[in-house]
């Protein structure tokens, strides 16, 4: 009887436990509304003399509205995705409770897709981030505001790592980067069959811990199904960045309003995996298939078609990770490559410049 109890006891604890956690994770995630404040003022313009004002004759040349969520990652900032650097913001949170602040852009990150902004009143539940990784198989839970009609609340769904490096095109709408897409390369894809929470939703593992925020999505598709031989299955996919990629774009937007980049003016693919195996190359072994005219690898001796093997000594898990990597370099700071050229190993010291 005494043991019944006990095993009662615990498994009462553990629901409490998850309880707890479910509650903690909807109050640290928040929903975020930013208006162009042009477009407000517009917008009261046109309502006060319909007739005499036009929208496009108030030049309103980038007016927005986004809607999207965001994670407490501290006492008074938030973690959420890119928002427009330029634009006169007016940027609204709303908590669980359904609490409503103002809050200031920190700085954005076009590339990552990820903007950090404040509040200053204090929000006690808060996410800290961490380096977890995350793994294929993986289940995770994202938490994050649905909205339907004009009503947005917190919602969770399970899902799986599934996949990885798929390039995701990001709609350049403002002019803010100038890359057509972010190769998630070290980033991972959540699917599920369920709807999905807004991007700007945290991810977490079953233990709670932020493992990363998602930034963007695909269209529902149709896949096999796993468990019903010819039988198809729609999937919603989405994108999030590791949280371990997350401190780093954290702690520079804190310091400098931007993430600070290298770029050594080239682009490169991974080596097909056969030729890898064959020559006993490393996993993230990458051909230049282009090296820009006077750029820092030009001036180092790179040359179209050499192989890059190792960045100062080290090898990575794929040429994403490498590539995501020689963006961390500082610039203006010497990095050596070896690589393969015409069957010979080749070591290269390059000094990158600053990607803008």
């Amino acid at each position: 009887m005494r043991a019944a109890l006990a095993i009662l006891a615990v498994a009462a604890t553990a629901a409490a436990q998850t309880t707890d956690l479910a509650a903690k994770l909807h109050r640290a995630v928040v929903h975020v509304q930013t208006i162009d404040r042009e477009l407000e003022r517009a917008l009261q313009l046109r309502q006060a003399a319909a007739p005499l004002v036009k929208l496009r004759e108030c030049r309103i040349f980038q007016p927005y509205t986004l809607v999207v969520s965001g994670v407490a990652i501290s006492e008074k900032e938030i973690l959420t995705v890119a928002l427009h650097p330029r634009a006169d913001l007016r940027i609204l949170v709303t908590y669980h409770d359904g609490r409503q602040v103002e809050a200031q852009l920190v700085g954005t990150d076009p590339l990552s897709n990820l903007a950090l902004i404040s509040v200053a009143q204090p929000h006690a539940d808060h996410l800290a981030l961490g380096g977890e990784a995350v793994a294929r198989g993986d289940t995770l839970r994202m938490v994050g505001y649905e909205v339907e009609g004009r009503e947005a609340h917190p919602v969770a769904v399970a899902g799986s790592v599934n996949r990885a490096q798929i390039p995701v095109p990001i709609r350049d709408l403002y002019g803010v980067t100038r890359c057509g897409s972010i190769v998630l390369g070290s980033s991972f894809a959540v699917a599920t069959t369920e709807g999905q929470p807004n991007v700007g939703s945290a991810c977490v593992d079953e233990e709670g811990r932020l493992v990363g925020l998602v930034v963007a999505g695909m269209p529902t598709r149709l896949v096999p199904d796993p468990d019903r031989a010819g039988q198809w299955t729609r999937v919603e996919v989405r994108f999030a960045v590791p949280a371990a990629r997350l401190g780093r774009v954290v702690r520079d937007l804190r310091a400098y309003g931007r993430v600070i980049r290298s770029q050594f003016g080239i682009q490169f693919r991974a080596v097909d995996e056969a030729l890898r195996s064959h020559f006993d190359l490393p996993a993230s072994a990458a051909s230049l298939t282009y090296v820009q005219p006077e750029g820092p690898a030009a001036r180092a001796g790179l040359q179209q078609h050499d192989i890059l093997l190792t960045m100062d000594g080290q090898e990575y898990r794929d040429a994403h990770e490498l590539g995501e990597a020689m963006s961390e370099k500082p610039p203006e700071t010497p990095v050596r490559f070896d690589v393969l050229r015409a069957g010979a190993r080749v070591s290269l010291t390059a000094i990158p410049a600053e990607w803008k």
